[in-house]
């Protein structure tokens, strides 16, 4: 039945009013399932990082993924001393879901992340592989001192996208002023709290990450372990009821066509190192870590092949990942 024309007078004087239906579960990922939802690549690293991403068969013939009670297991090598004049990367895995989808609500559930490691560039993302829409729901690189994560748009120039949401609106902060999404490498970024992200979201036993995602806006939620919404738990998600999202990415605070700019969504996981920015003593190695000083060594590249023990906690353990559409 179509809403009345009173109820939708209404739905202007409230900021939580919805005509959406409630959210329904269509895509789960666990353990029962992940290794032929996922396709792994082998591929080169398009951010050109210090890595090399390897097949499934041998991530899980090397033990760089497997299943450990019931939760996902995918980390980095560990052990191998890369020769220092070499052009090779640490081992890793890179992984896409094979199913797409448009619009609807996105839930990670981390047991663990990457932790605040010198060098490491891990992310949880979506985009579509032929038309571009970037969205970075959880990722950040290195030891950033406050371990916060960055949550990014980045979309190709012709759609313009600029968003800057109120401060009253989102619990980050933009990340340098970053508003506009078309911006090469650094796109449109916002800084969630700290903890949001390496040793400390760990230590708190991990916490889940969602994407609300329409055809106006995208708005990211950050949740330690402690803090889930009941409604989460119970596998019925409302995000009306979750308060202030971390990153509030609204058509209303900007100029972008959120539909045409972000369709149809792939999955993305991947654990990649330095990457083209950070590789050097002038890039974010030296700039926006204190990497360079503490570790005593002028590039990220040259840390990343010779100190593979630094790399223990550079792993995921994934719960779940669920879609509501």
């Amino acid at each position: 039945m179509a809403p009345s024309t009173s109820f939708i007078a209404l739905c202007g004087l409230f900021v939580h009013c919805t005509l959406t239906s409630a959210y329904t579960l269509t895509s789960s990922y666990d353990h029962t399932n992940w290794y032929t939802s996922f396709t792994w690549h082998n591929e080169p690293d398009p951010t050109k990082g210090t890595v090399e991403y390897i097949s499934l068969a041998e991530a899980q013939s090397s033990g760089l993924t497997k299943i450990v009670n019931n939760q996902i297991y995918m980390s980095v090598d560990n052990t191998t001393v890369i020769d220092a004049s070499s052009t090779s990367g640490r081992k890793s895995n890179w992984i896409t879901s094979n199913k797409p989808f448009t619009h609807g609500l996105l839930i990670g559930d981390f047991a663990h992340i990457p932790g605040s490691t010198c060098g490491a560039w891990p992310s949880f993302w979506t985009i579509n592989n032929n038309l571009g829409g970037e969205i970075d729901i959880l990722e950040s690189f290195s030891d950033n001192t406050q371990n916060f994560a960055l949550a990014t748009l980045h979309t190709q120039p012709e759609h313009n996208c600029t968003f800057q949401a109120p401060a009253d609106t989102q619990i980050g902060t933009p990340n340098n002023d970053d508003y506009d999404c078309t911006l090469p490498a650094s796109g449109c970024s916002v800084t969630g709290p700290v903890g949001s992200y390496g040793d400390p979201f760990n230590a708190n036993k991990g916490g889940v990450y969602a994407m609300d995602w329409t055809s106006t806006y995208i708005r990211i939620y950050f949740f330690a372990r402690a803090n889930i919404p009941a409604d989460i738990t119970n596998g019925k998600p409302d995000p009306t009821k979750w308060g202030l999202p971390m990153a509030n990415f609204d058509s209303k605070y900007g100029s972008c066509d959120v539909g045409a700019s972000f369709p149809e969504q792939t999955i993305y996981f991947d654990t990649t190192f330095c990457g083209a920015e950070a590789g050097t003593s002038s890039g974010s190695w030296a700039t926006w870590t204190d990497c360079a000083k503490t570790t005593g060594v002028s590039t990220c590249e040259a840390y990343v092949r010779q100190q593979p023990e630094k790399f223990d906690t550079a792993y995921w353990l994934i719960n779940s990942v669920k879609v509501y559409q």
